[in-house]
């Protein structure tokens, strides 16, 4: 009678153990799939020193090179969640004054395997951008009609050293 006891004992010590064993691996589940689900935040910076400055020209139906300007420009495109949503932020030096342009993504192209174009918006202010890690390039089209982008900015880029600025996780991540 005394060994039927302790085995009962026994087996109760392992059905709790298998319990415990079982809420740590829900526990765990859990906690991985909340992690699948949390929003996801990727922000690039890009660092300029070059830029050109296009306008279009009505007379010859082309872009009318204006200037080209050795100032400091700053580009942040921040993904939140998805390609097709966050903001991109473009400042500039230009003669000792910013400048500034900003607006919402509204939408990501994949133009070819490297090349990603952003299009965004904001209040007063429809714009394209365009990465070619190629030529280490950020072209911004600005200023639309209903034809076509009458200005244009060309950057030539490098990256931030900041982490998480790596060029080929812009177009590899999604």
């Amino acid at each position: 009678m005394y060994l039927i006891e302790v085995n009962y004992s026994f087996i109760a010590i392992i059905n709790v153990k298998i319990q415990m064993r079982t809420k740590f691996i829900l526990l765990f589940v859990l906690f991985f799939s909340l992690n699948m689900l949390a929003q996801v935040d990727i922000q690039k910076r890009f660092q300029s020193d070059t830029r050109k400055y296009y306008v279009w020209n009505k007379e010859f139906d082309k872009y009318e090179l204006m200037e080209t300007e050795y100032e400091n420009s700053v580009v942040d495109i921040r993904e939140i969640g998805s390609k097709t949503n966050g903001y991109i932020v473009i400042s500039m030096v230009d003669n000792g004054q910013v400048r500034m342009h900003h607006g919402s993504i509204y939408q990501f192209k994949q133009d070819s395997e490297e090349e990603g174009t952003w299009l965004i918006r904001s209040k007063f202010m429809r714009g394209k951008l365009t990465y070619n890690p190629k030529e280490n390039t950020i072209t911004y089209l600005y200023d639309a009609d209903d034809k076509r982008y009458n200005k244009l900015m060309i950057f030539y880029v490098k990256t931030d050293d900041a982490p998480n600025a790596s060029l080929k996780a812009i177009v590899k991540s999604d």
